[in-house]
């Protein structure tokens, strides 16, 4: 049987790139229908510009000054609806440079920005073969989780963009400035929290260290901007997302069935610890299967995760693809991506356990070789150190 389907690769190449054609079809038509006629409600870069025109305007002490971001956001013209900005202060530096343009035309290069980091995630994650790549490509884009994520302007496509340069980096020995690309999840950070954490205990230190120190020295300007007022405002703004207001926000995530509680706290602490031991069984191989777990224990563990933040799951899944997956994960991540497109449907619970049955499924098997390029590295490393 397992030899009959790899027998035939090149046709599923060809049923995933017909069925990824025909859901961006579909998602095109949403956007078209839905999206454009309320972009002044139903797209997110609105807070995130608002909050930019706060800083400039106001000085970034008032970053989280509710009244000053309602004034913002309400400037951009009639209907646009204001909102709390929550995103950690990097998203506002991000979209300042946008200020120079109007709202409609800063959210259209805002999109485009958003496209060609899932194209690049997408080019350097995705398993190679022009059919197949193709399929991947169209199957990606036609994921509704992530096509509502460009139509909202949520920032989670530069978060994968910056997992997938990480991982190329890494794969090409260049350690430390795969850190300080990895450091740019403070973007939207819940979506790869682990991620640094998982690398560190499969030993890559070097990698680490260099995302440690990024954050560290962005953590430190952004102490300096807000300033110990700006600061308080932004506690008070997130202590707000516990309020039955936010529910939305938490939909999808944990703590949907779980609640906020001592539950969840247990259940949390689960997820970590099962996030870790994953990563440490993995420590001989490549960075592949750390990255993977502690993108899917990272999303396991927030409390707070948007329907497109799923994304992260296809990024997650390319990196395991390349690790020679037996056939009952690749079954695994086949039927994962099939509840993600049907998510609006089948709602969080069986969601949540998919995830959770893949990052235990990573506890599994034998610890992942490193790829090619990586085992040839390492016999040059062992032959020199033998010759000394």
């Amino acid at each position: 049987m397992i030899a009959y389907v790899r027998a035939r690769r090149p046709l599923w190449s060809v049923v995933g790139l017909l069925v990824g054609l025909i859901l961006v079809g579909w998602n095109v038509w949403i956007a078209a229908t839905t999206y454009l006629p309320q972009y002044a409600v139903r797209n997110d870069l609105r807070l995130a510009y608002g909050a930019a025109l706060v800083g400039i305007q106001d000085g970034y002490g008032r970053l989280y000054d509710l009244v000053a971001q309602r004034t913002a956001v309400q400037s951009l013209g009639p209907g646009f609806n204001p909102q709390p900005f929550i995103s950690p202060p990097p998203l506002a530096w991000l979209v300042t440079p946008l200020l120079a343009l109007p709202f409609a035309a800063a959210l259209v290069v805002w999109t485009l920005v958003l496209l060609a980091a899932l194209v690049w995630t997408w080019h350097l994650l995705a398993p190679p073969g022009r059919l197949a790549k193709a399929a991947h490509l169209a199957l990606m884009l036609g994921l509704f989780p992530v096509a509502f994520g460009v139509m909202v302007g949520q920032p989670g496509a530069l978060i994968a963009a910056a997992v997938a340069t990480c991982w190329w980096l890494m794969s090409r020995n260049r350690p430390v400035v795969a850190g300080l690309a990895l450091s740019l999840i403070v973007l939207k950070p819940q979506l790869a929290l682990l991620v640094p954490i998982c690398l560190l205990v499969a030993g890559h230190a070097r990698t680490f260290g260099a995302w440690l120190a990024a954050s560290l020295f962005i953590g430190l300007v952004a102490l300096a901007l807000l300033g110990p007022e700006g600061l308080a405002r932004y506690r008070d703004v997130l202590a707000q997302t516990q309020s039955p207001a936010w529910d939305i926000t938490r939909r999808y995530s944990i703590s949907g069935p779980l609640g906020l509680g001592p539950l969840l706290n247990a259940t949390q602490i689960l997820v970590v610890l099962i996030t870790l031991l994953a990563a440490w069984r993995h420590r001989r191989g490549g960075p592949e299967v750390p990255i993977a777990a502690g993108i899917v224990g990272s999303l396991l563990f927030t409390p707070y995760l948007g329907f497109q933040d799923f994304l992260m799951l296809v990024v997650a899944g390319w990196l395991l693809v390349r690790t020679h997956l037996p056939p009952w994960k690749v079954g695994l991540l086949v039927a994962g991506y099939a509840l993600l497109e049907l998510a609006l449907v089948v709602m969080a619970v069986p969601i949540l356990l998919a995830e959770a049955l893949l990052l235990v499924s990573l506890l599994a098997g034998p610890p992942a070789e490193p790829p090619g390029d990586l085992r040839r590295m390492h016999g040059v490393v062992r032959g020199h150190v033998a010759d000394q």
